[in-house]
């Protein structure tokens, strides 16, 4: 599957590329341009015109508008003012709601290409309506992609009641469903959904491409003869022309090394002795003799004493039901031993390993890693060894957005991440204004000596909160920390809530209940993401929600992402960081500092200096440098990739 070449695939489309400082590129833009603070006062000054129409004047100039676009009269970049205008009139009588300053200075922003830094609870699904409205008069389809299907119908029934008001359809694209239903869903003229299945769609398409039979100028003449078309391929898409990606920085950056993947059922037999016998014989290994063991770079590698090891008694390797190498076996079992770790990795539920997305806390149950990895964990925990799959089809996620006319996106926390998104997407970050000014208090991050100290202080900070009432929300990295922090609070006999992958289906739930007084909820890493906890007013005068994060994220960014959940609006709310020697920051990354950690003096309750958090800054500095460079060098191969197909097809 091929995709335009990073450093040029976003040269088509008229307004795509623009200038950082909020202006419009007069290069694209035939008209004089104005800054967005311009385009704001335009758009509020039209206000008045707007509300003096009648529904049916209003659905008119819908009309009218698409009808100048498709004739080529007119670009539907000469709509923006106008649009947005008459967008937040109908908004007004669709919902009762008006597009705050900040959410009209969003989309601008998305409009022209680019990524809105917009902090979370501001209202992204309200501020997406307006480049979905501006993008739709084009008539080609726009796609509005979120980050699980909960979130794309949550947005689908907000926002449609807005687009009905305007005669424009909207659909929200079912998961798993069949190849007529998603066409119907892509028929329309606005697509709600989750990123991922925008991709599978693709790739799906792709494959029916391939395998319809192509007919020759014979055929072709049959056909006209007995008067019948020519059978197309069973597809669903038509076309990728816009994409308004939310939590963009999660899709096109966090997610950069998972490529989506489609794999059928293999054609060959399988049979589960190979897994279950090199997970015997690693036992026998010796590390440093027979392997050795990066936890970084998540690698393993067999020393020449391990190699001879493993061939030593040949009898015991199943080779009549080999797929690949045995090698490749020992090293998929001792990977699934040290590196994929239950509650982190995945989770094992009903004689099923499910893995669990590092970024979100999310499970997938109809994943699987390739190449026997899957089969190597299912061995190591004991469940059903399940056959393996061919891999079909596969495509990064930024090869797949790259395919789009036009792409933008909402994140709380872009800024980070600016350099990134120009250097691969010529995404330009616009910083957008809180519409009230924030009431966090960040308090000092607090170090201790190992986790069994900060355990003990993190207790106690939930009992102050609780004694303060206010609800507090607990951030772990793994459903492991989340589960020893439950166990911790119940001997102490605090009421609590646990959010994990393990209770995905009941997440909207769990997290609206959040907002009372007194309130205790634990979470894993951004579990609950996108979910609004709304706080009663007892909550807002004991001091709001009170965020505490349990060690660093391997990305500023994230932690960024979870401090942000209190305090949204305007409401009050604090937040504090906690971390330990035993961090896995350290214990991965930086094993040498976490020795010097460890060997410095504490207090009696095993708390560290403040002014250790430095050490925290510099080692995750240099893990989002390390994880750059590796989405660099990803980028390149996709590249290469691309020039080698197309060197072989000329």
């Amino acid at each position: 599957m091929s995709s335009p070449r990073f450093s040029s695939q976003y040269d088509r489309g008229a307004y795509f590329q623009s200038v950082v400082k909020g202006k419009w590129n007069a290069a694209v833009n035939p008209k004089q341009y104005r800054s967005d603070e311009a385009r704001l006062k335009r758009i509020n000054e039209l206000e008045p015109t707007y509300q003096a129409l009648s529904d049916q004047e209003i659905r008119d100039l819908v009309t009218s508008w698409k009808a100048q676009v498709k004739s080529g009269e007119a670009e539907i970049y000469d709509f923006v003012e106008e649009g947005f205008a008459l967008l937040r009139e109908a908004t007004r009588r669709a919902l009762g709601m008006f597009h705050y300053d900040s959410q009209i200075l969003s989309g601008l922003a998305l409009v022209r290409g680019g990524v809105a830094e917009m902090a979370t609870g501001e209202g992204k699904t309200l501020a997406v309506s307006l480049p979905c409205f501006i993008f739709c008069l084009a008539g080609k389809g726009v796609h509005a992609v979120t980050v699980n299907s909960y979130l794309a119908e949550r947005d689908y029934e907000f926002s449609k009641p807005i687009f009905d008001f305007l005669g424009i359809t909207i659909a929200f694209l079912p998961e798993g469903g069949s190849t007529e239903e998603k066409r119907e869903a892509y028929a329309q003229e606005i697509t709600y959904g989750v990123g991922y299945e925008f991709g599978f769609d693709y790739m799906r398409d792709q494959l029916a491409i391939m395998r319809h039979p192509s007919s020759g100028p014979g055929e072709e003449l049959r056909l006209a003869i007995l008067r019948r078309e020519k059978p197309e391929p069973d597809t669903c898409q038509r076309g990728l022309a816009y994409a308004i990606i939310d939590e963009v920085d999660s899709v096109l950056i966090d997610e950069a090394g998972s490529p989506l993947l489609i794999s059928e059922a293999s054609q060959s037999g399988f049979s589960d002795e190979p897994f279950r016998v090199a997970m015997e014989q690693i036992e026998e290994l010796i590390e440093d003799e027979h392997y050795s063991l990066d936890m970084q770079k998540r690698k393993v590698e067999l020393t020449s004493a391990g190699r001879k090891a493993i061939f030593r008694e040949n009898g015991r390797i199943p080779w009549n039901s080999l797929r690949r190498p045995w090698e490749t076996y020992i090293l998929n079992a001792l990977r699934a031993k040290y590196l994929f770790l239950a509650d982190e990795q995945y989770v094992v539920e009903d004689d099923k390993v499910m893995i669990v997305d590092e970024f979100t806390g999310r499970r997938f149950e109809d994943r699987s890693w390739r190449e026997g990895q899957h089969q190597a964990v299912e061995a190591k925990e004991g469940v059903e060894i399940r056959p393996e799959s061919d891999s079909a089809a596969s495509i990064t996620r930024q090869r797949f957005y790259a395919l789009y006319d036009t792409i933008c996106g909402l994140t709380g926390t872009g800024a980070e991440s600016a350099g990134e998104f120009w250097r691969f997407f010529k995404m330009p970050v616009t910083g957008i204004p809180l519409h009230r000014p924030s009431q966090r208090n960040v308090l000092d991050e607090r170090v201790f000596i190992d986790h069994e100290s900060m355990d003990g202080a993190i207790i106690a900070a939930i009992k102050d909160s609780i004694k303060r009432g206010q609800p507090t929300l607990v951030g772990t990295r793994t459903i492991r920390d989340s589960e020893r922090l439950s166990r911790q609070l119940k001997e102490h006999k605090v009421e609590h809530l646990v959010l994990t992958a393990k209770q995905d289906a009941e997440e909207e739930e769990i997290v609206h209940s959040m907002g009372e007084c007194g309130k205790v909820l634990i979470a894993t890493n951004m579990a609950g993401r996108g979910t609004h906890i709304g706080l009663s007013d007892e909550a807002k005068d004991a001091g709001g929600l009170h965020v505490i994060q349990v060690e660093r994220n391997d990305s500023a960014r994230i932690d960024r992402q979870l401090i942000g959940r209190g305090a949204r609006q305007g409401q009050p709310g604090s937040a504090q960081s906690f971390v330990s020697a035993d961090d896995y920051m350290l214990t991965t990354y930086a094993p040498e500092v976490q020795d010097q950690l460890r060997r410095t003096k504490a207090d009696d309750k095993g708390e560290l200096p403040g002014r250790l958090t430095a050490v925290f800054d510099r080692v995750q500095a240099e893990v989002e440098k390390s994880r750059y460079e590796m989405r660099v060098r990803m980028a390149e191969h996709d590249l290469w990739q691309e020039d080698t197909k197309e060197s072989l097809s000329t």
